[in-house]
């Protein structure tokens, strides 16, 4: 006999079939990478929304500390001018929705720009390019 265990958390609710909200922003840092391989910018009507939707998901979903303090993480890196600002909104967007993307994000960046810096010999890389790889293995997880 089969005994299936069911989380009945209004988070565990809300992601189930997940799947397409996790395509849904994998697509959205595709199109944000085309931006930033592009114009070296994200556009505020990217960014914002994203944020936007990231900060009302926390509010319906509560994931505790650590989601913000990820987002402040972000918010620091970019007061003290590591950061930019467009890379801080989708960063903070990503920590709030899922910690876990937040922190895959991270490393698809400097998996990126280890080979950036190796190919194009540049210290500066489109940020987003590595948010997208580590949303692969994010939506391959």
């Amino acid at each position: 006999m089969l005994l299936f265990v069911y989380d009945c958390t209004p988070m565990a609710y809300a992601c189930q079939g997940m799947g397409s909200v996790r395509l849904a922003i994998l697509l959205w840092l595709m199109v944000c990478a085309v931006f930033d391989l592009r114009r070296r910018e994200v556009p505020d009507w990217l960014t914002l929304p994203a944020l936007g939707l990231a900060l009302v998901w926390q509010a319906l979903y509560p994931g505790g500390w650590l989601p913000w303090a990820l987002a402040g993480v972000s918010v620091l890196l970019t007061l003290a001018g590591v950061l930019p600002g467009g890379d801080m909104k989708g960063l903070a967007a990503l920590a709030l929705y899922d910690p876990t993307l937040y922190l895959l994000a991270w490393l698809g960046a400097g998996a990126v720009y280890l080979l950036w810096r190796v190919v194009r010999h540049e210290r500066k890389m489109p940020g987003y390019v590595g948010f997208v790889l580590g949303g692969l293995v994010w939506v391959v997880l």
